[in-house]
């Protein structure tokens, strides 16, 4: 599970999963976990929510609702509330809130269930399906449950001074509660020079470093092209390489994985096959 967090002014932490997500070489599940309302749904799938495909009332809150008597989260029921992703198949969505105010339905237990959940997720065919999770901008209501029980945590930022001033108090926070091995950085719109810059002034491994690429950015971020990425775009073919070492790093299938039996689903997500 590989959650990121951003700073102040969007530095481009949605966009990043996303196109982590559309590049990553095995089933995959994205959640929108952003309690100030998601983003992912809206932007990159923007056009199959409006024509219905996506539905935005499944996915987060549902499955809150779906389990505020269970006692501990349940994988398997986590799968009734993950979406196909028409432009990747092998991603899996967990829609996100759609504002701010439905944060106080899901409660401190329920991001807990719903990290338990994530953190064993696997798909219907019953392979272990790595799970990329956007909790947003941090602050108050940033979930922690999702921060701590991550492999790795990625702050999101760009290469600029405000953005850099605006990440430090964010990682000094963070550095009090992870330790510095599963804490990294996602250098976003940028170069090798300005990814090495932003290592240099907060001190923190660049984990995932993705160009400046207007096209594909829009793509991801505002839904052109009904979200379908160009394949051979700069973006996407840095966000392959850096999914290929985060999977090969922190999610190695082992043969008692791969026997487990598949749970029983009412929905056609993940294919089980990898990219």
């Amino acid at each position: 599970m590989i959650t990121i967090v951003s700073g102040k002014g969007s530095p481009g932490g949605t966009t990043t999963l996303a196109a982590l997500a559309a590049a990553w070489p095995a089933p995959v599940l994205l959640a929108d976990c952003d309690p100030a309302g998601g983003d992912l749904a809206p932007g990159w799938l923007s056009q199959w929510l409006v024509a219905g495909t996506i539905r935005a009332d499944r996915g987060v809150l549902s499955h809150a609702t779906a389990t505020r008597h269970a006692t501990a989260g349940d994988p398997a029921a986590l799968l009734e509330h993950v979406q196909p992703v028409p432009p990747a198949r092998h991603v899996g969505l967990l829609a996100g809130l759609t504002s701010p105010g439905q944060h106080s339905a899901i409660s401190a237990a329920g991001w807990t269930r719903l990290t338990a959940s994530l953190a064993a997720f696997r798909t219907p065919a019953g392979r272990p399906a790595d799970a990329l999770v956007d909790v947003g901008r941090f602050g108050a209501a940033t979930p922690w449950p999702l921060l701590l029980a991550a492999d790795v945590v990625l702050l999101a930022v760009r290469p600029t001074p405000r953005h850099v001033l605006a990440a430090r108090p964010v990682l000094a926070e963070l550095a009090e509660r992870i330790v510095p091995e599963r804490l990294g950085l996602a250098v976003c719109a940028t170069s090798p020079p300005g990814a090495h810059e932003v290592r240099a002034a907060l001190g923190r491994a660049v984990a995932v470093a993705l160009p400046a690429d207007e096209r594909t950015a829009a793509v991801l971020s505002d839904g052109n092209d009904a979200g379908a990425v160009p394949r051979r775009s700069p973006l996407l073919r840095t966000a392959r390489r850096a999914a290929r070492r985060l999977h090969g790093t922190y999610h190695n299938y082992t043969p008692a994985e791969l026997r487990v039996p598949a749970p029983r689903a009412s929905v056609d997500v993940l294919t089980g096959a990898s990219r």
